[in-house]
């Protein structure tokens, strides 16, 4: 994203920024920025986000909104759409040296239901940090 204009850059550009400046706990945003780019052919798409149920026992609620005005992007879940269940496998094996606490492969079934039915091979990795 260096050097260009933020209304040139792509909304997953957007996003692995948001990844990048990224830390807490044993997140390292950096990191895991870095090793993503290094291997492209294993995804389709990333989004750093909040899971979890709020206090009200819904979603995560607002905390995003909440916080960012301190300039803290309050997140603890990493969304990653394998581009198969052979690349999903291997995206959370990074889950270890990433020092994630959970990992997730969803099935093919619950990656159609949470992209809204969308027929594909794609699987969706998830790991949450604490």
């Amino acid at each position: 994203m260096k050097d260009r204009l933020l209304t040139e850059v792509t909304i997953q550009e957007l996003h692995l920024e948001l990844l990048r400046r990224t830390r807490f706990n044993a997140f390292d945003g950096e990191d895991i920025h870095e090793d993503l780019l290094a291997m492209p052919d294993l995804w389709h798409a990333v989004l750093l986000d909040a899971g979890g149920l709020s206090a009200t026992g819904g979603g995560v609620g607002l905390i995003k909104l909440r916080d960012m005005a301190g300039n803290y992007y309050n997140v603890d879940t990493l969304y990653i759409l394998a581009i198969d269940a052979r690349a999903a496998q291997s995206l959370a094996e990074y889950a270890e040296c990433w020092l994630a606490d959970t990992v997730h492969i969803a099935s093919k079934e619950e990656t159609s239901r949470s992209l809204g039915s969308y027929d594909t091979d794609y699987r969706l990795v998830s790991m949450w940090w604490d």
